[in-house]
Order: C-alpha cells, then sequence, then structure tokens
C-alpha cells in the first residue's frame, strides 16, 4: 500500500506539472514570443539556461514511469484480462497518449526549442542578410513549435480527462 500512494504522489505531481507546463507554454508563452519576434530571443536562452529543455522531459519522465508500475499493479502485472476491461482499457489509451506526448515532445518539439534558442542566440551577432534569414527560420520554426505544442497539449489534456474519470468506468 505504501509504494502504491508513494507512486499516485509522484505520478499526479509530476502530471500536473508536465501539463501545466505544457499548457502555460502553448496557450499562453509561445503566442507572445511569437508576437514579439526576434526580441523573444533572450528569454529562449533564458529557458534553456533555466533548464527547460531538461525540466520538461524529467517530469514527463517520472509521470509515465509512475504510471506504468500503478497500472503493472492495478493489471496485476499486465493481464489481458484487465485491459479488456473498459476501466483497463481507458488507463491504457490515457497512457498511450501521453506516451505519444513525450515522444513528440522529444522527437520533435525539444530539438525545436534548441534550434530556435540558437538561432535567437545568433540573431544579435548577425550581419544583415544573415539576420534576415534568421529571422525567416525563427518564424518557421515558431509556427512549427505552435502546432506540435498544440498537439501535445491537446493529447496529454485528454490523457488527464480519461485518467480522472477511469476508475468510475466499468
Amino acid at each position: 500500500m505504501t509504494e502504491i500512494l508513494i507512486l499516485r504522489v509522484i505520478h499526479i505531481l509530476s502530471a500536473t506539472l508536465w501539463v501545466g507546463s505544457a499548457i502555460f507554454g502553448s496557450v499562453m508563452l509561445m503566442p507572445v514570443l511569437g508576437r514579439i519576434g526576434p526580441a523573444a530571443g533572450p528569454v529562449m536562452v533564458g529557458l534553456r539556461e533555466r533548464g527547460l529543455t531538461r525540466f520538461m522531459p524529467t517530469v514527463a519522465i517520472l509521470t509515465i514511469l509512475s504510471g506504468l508500475r500503478l497500472l503493472w499493479i492495478l493489471s496485476g502485472g499486465f493481464a489481458a484480462a484487465y485491459f479488456a476491461t473498459a476501466r483497463g482499457a481507458t488507463y491504457a489509451a490515457s497512457g498511450a497518449a501521453a506516451i505519444a506526448a513525450f515522444v513528440l515532445g522529444i522527437v520533435v518539439a525539444r530539438p525545436l526549442m534548441l534550434r530556435m534558442g540558437a538561432l535567437a542566440a545568433e540573431i544579435g551577432s548577425a550581419g544583415e542578410a544573415r539576420r534576415a534569414a534568421i529571422s525567416r527560420e525563427l518564424a518557421a520554426a515558431r509556427r512549427t513549435n505552435v502546432i506540435v505544442q498544440w498537439v501535445v497539449g491537446v493529447l496529454l489534456v485528454g490523457s488527464v480527462a480519461r485518467m480522472a474519470v477511469a476508475r468510475y468506468i466499468g
């Protein structure tokens, strides 16, 4: 019982940090940074220096690992019969959505943010022609980032919503 309580605290707190940060980023921060254009460069550099690119994967991994262990315990070792129930299927779908969000974040969003930070750091010392090219590349990266962040956000909110009701299903 102690293990389950500890795992639930880790799972819920890390999921709260992960989903809250993802939603804040996609709904509030990224649109503002996109609107202010190249002046957002120092903010991106500051976020990278403060460890955002390490923080998000860390809380995501804590969420996923604690969730997998909880599911292992709850399902009796990933017993197929458990996942044939509405509750088991809901937990499995929720976990799959969170893992998909994590993969998308690591494979697409994280490298994109690192690239945007590097471009933002470069723009101040670049010549006029290079600065225009960097600005275009940053604008394209921001547009892609907005889409990726929204997809991650939708996956995570859907996952949390399903997790919140899964125990009451079937």
